[in-house]
């Protein structure tokens, strides 16, 4: 599964420094850099971005649970 593939799916994410989020996938910024960016919506509307090498879970989250 590419990164993209995760536009538009609610996720749950834990990234290496112990920050985790619940939102949806808004963009995968992967403008010719070495890093690609993701950018989602956070449960509080908030707009959160971090790199995808900083991901250690990701799991795209149902209506009915996990």
């Amino acid at each position: 599964m590419e990164w993209k593939d995760w536009i538009g799916k609610r996720i749950f994410v834990k990234l290496k420094g112990g920050s985790v989020y619940n939102g949806e996938v808004l963009s995968v910024d992967d403008k010719r850099s070495p890093v690609q960016f993701i950018n989602i919506k956070d449960k509080f509307e908030k707009i959160v971005c971090f790199p995808v090498n900083e991901i250690i879970k990701i799991v795209e989250e149902v209506e009915n649970g996990w």
